[in-house]
């Protein structure tokens, strides 16, 4: 069967390439043939009909007759339960299934929606959605611990709106950096994200 790989990454600072090698492995197993590998680096928020890559993936496997996508994980999807769902619903009425390593399982089978897949997919988009607006309650209750502490200064004078575009895959961090003088470290622990990630944007932030 002839399958295509979706593969995306929120931040500048991942790779693709462990999930497109693992989700190659697995076509070769199975003996899939991956026809395409499409990459993208988009937050999971953004709906996937806003998304470029995602368009060119659906353009493609409609004119190419594909009918099998491989994802590693449902988050790699999106982080919202709504778009999630309507994205797999969209492949499912063109009668294309989606491989999600995850659960080691093909969400459509003999044309027909596979109720195990469909059951975890539910759960896990739910746990997504859930943990991206845990983060943004880190970066809330940050920014209170900063006015407490005195440390919050608010939007820096002379920032840009096109930069902070360009760096909204890391808005909570862009956020605690332009908003307070919490170090790094602290700024890591209420994001969620490395330590090392957070002063790869504090640079880049300053560049």
């Amino acid at each position: 069967m002839d399958a295509i790989i979706w593969s995306r990454v929120s931040s500048l600072s991942q790779d693709n390439q462990r999930q497109i090698l693992n989700l190659k492995q697995v076509a070769a197993e199975k003996g899939w043939t991956v026809k395409r590998v499409f990459q993208e680096t988009v937050s999971g928020t953004v709906k996937t009909t806003e998304r470029k890559e995602f368009n060119k993936l659906l353009e493609y496997v409609v004119q190419n007759d594909i009918r099998l996508i491989l994802v590693s994980e449902i988050s790699r999807i999106g982080r919202r339960v709504v778009d999630i769902l309507i994205t797999v619903d969209t492949f499912h009425k063109k009668g294309i299934a989606i491989y999600v390593q995850q659960f080691n399982m093909v969400s459509l089978e003999n044309g027909k929606e596979n109720p195990m897949v469909m059951m975890l997919l539910q759960m896990l988009s739910i746990g997504a959605e859930l943990e991206n607006s845990q983060r943004k309650i880190r970066q809330a209750e940050g920014i209170a611990l900063a006015k407490l502490q005195k440390k919050y200064n608010g939007r820096k004078e002379g920032s840009k709106a096109d930069k902070q575009k360009q760096l909204s895959k890391y808005s909570s961090i862009v956020d605690l950096v332009n908003k307070s003088n919490l170090s790094i470290r602290r700024i890591a622990g209420i994001t969620g994200y490395a330590i090392n990630t957070v002063s790869k944007i504090k640079k880049l932030m300053a560049s």
